[in-house]
């Protein structure tokens, strides 16, 4: 993608039922100026992200703030910055649910559903949900902090 949004918006439905990891980078400069640390905001995230900066890990933000402090320390004359986003289960399990494909696998239990729509054959079903949102929308940005 050459432009942050969610990838459940792209024309392509493997992606569309996908559930997993998705990493984003981009390389950039040191900013130029006088800082002590940086602050990194990675706007709206769906769902967790995990932030790697020169291939070190920095944190993984679970929100609702997806936002973390750089040391002005780690930066580098280039950087190359790492962003893995995880979405939720739920567009593999709605797929799954629409192509009758076995995942609810428990000895002894039921999955009933908490709300009607959700409702087939008296068990829980996702095969009628929508994608949801997933990966990095952004805006991405970084602040000098004093």
């Amino acid at each position: 993608m050459n432009e942050l949004g969610s990838w459940t918006n792209l024309d392509n439905d493997a992606v569309r039922n996908f559930s997993g990891l998705a990493k984003y980078t981009i390389q950039f400069n040191k900013p130029s100026g006088e800082a002590a640390s940086y602050l990194l905001n990675l706007g709206k995230v769906n769902e967790t992200a995990e932030v790697l900066l020169n291939g070190k890990w920095i944190a993984t933000l679970i929100g609702p703030s997806y936002t973390t402090l750089i040391p002005a320390t780690a930066l580098q004359s280039t950087n190359k910055l790492e962003i893995v986003v995880a979405n939720l289960m739920a567009n593999r399990i709605a797929y799954m649910d629409r192509n009758s494909m076995a995942w609810k696998i428990f000895y002894n239990t039921n999955m009933p559903a908490r709300k009607a729509e959700n409702l087939k054959d008296g068990l829980f079903s996702a095969a009628h949900w929508k994608p949801l949102p997933s990966g990095l929308s952004g805006p991405v940005s970084l602040t000098p902090l004093k």
